[in-house]
């Protein structure tokens, strides 16, 4: 499966998380050429920003996971802009029992993608969905999610959105997180999210800052939207959430790695994540 310059960088970082099973031969079908001279590039400016995004993977699908085996019900998992990553087989190997489906939504690449699902693991393949859909228009919908996916509102549901939240405005972000807003709040959402510069330690600026010029350069982005802890509580209120939790990189190296070892103080990373129920 070919993927595009960023799909290609960001699964390069990533791989090395996908050692074995399913889920390392699903990464091992997919071809990471395109993203060889952005990842060279991206090296060139920070030599250990792999690191940074294995953090954020292995944090999210264990945060999920712990989420998954402590619901007393089955849960959907709903996965917005889900790219290739094989996070559905990681989900399903683990804790098989307590999903009752997974969804994924892209905008391509998505019946290529359940057929290499189909491939790599039969025995899973169909508790997932991949829906083509453009999470930033109105078309995304409950209504949409049920007709081509199987979604289910009243089944709880933890919805990921990562690596997203950069690249579209806020006021898409809102209303794709509306979508899965629930009567008596059994929904959670899950944002990974970039901080401002203006949390992250001088010194460290110019990293995340010339690593997302050089993407957007080859994306044509010319704009990168960040979120504060204080920004994603009111876009979290907004949708009818009441209490949202936050972590920082510093939680996410210590889960992966027993300790903070370059995040070690507020602000030494740019990346954050609020979860709250909706």
């Amino acid at each position: 499966m070919k993927l595009d310059h960023t799909a290609a960088l960001v699964t390069s970082w990533a791989a090395p998380l996908y050692a074995e099973g399913p889920t390392a031969a699903f990464v091992g079908q997919l071809d990471l050429s395109q993203g060889q001279e952005l990842l060279a590039r991206c090296h060139g400016i920070c030599a250990w920003y792999g690191e940074m995004i294995r953090d954020r993977k292995h944090f999210l699908s264990h945060f999920i996971q712990k989420e998954l085996a402590t619901r007393a019900e089955q849960c959907q998992v709903v996965i917005p802009a889900a790219g290739v990553s094989p996070l559905a087989l990681e989900l399903l190997l683990s804790q098989r029992d307590r999903v009752k489906k997974v969804i994924e939504v892209d905008i391509a690449g998505t019946t290529e993608k359940h057929r290499l699902y189909s491939a790599v693991a039969p025995h899973l393949a169909d508790r997932i969905a991949c829906v083509t859909a453009d999470i930033t228009t109105a078309g995304f919908s409950a209504g949409m999610l049920e007709t081509e996916g199987g979604y289910e509102p009243e089944v709880p549901t933890i919805v990921l959105f990562e690596g997203i939240s950069y690249y579209i405005t806020e006021a898409q972000l809102h209303r794709a997180m509306g979508v899965f807003r629930s009567a008596r709040q059994q929904n959670m959402i899950v944002l990974e999210h970039l901080l401002p510069c203006a949390l992250v330690n001088e010194a460290r600026r110019s990293i995340p800052a010339a690593i997302f010029r050089t993407i957007g350069a080859y994306v044509g982005l010319a704009h990168i939207q960040c979120y504060s802890p204080r920004h994603t509580e009111s876009l979290f209120q907004s949708v009818r959430c009441s209490e949202v939790q936050h972590y920082s990189s510093t939680d996410m190296e210590r889960l992966r790695k027993g300790k903070p070892r370059r995040f070690v103080e507020d602000g030494d990373g740019w990346i954050g994540c609020a979860v709250g129920a909706v």
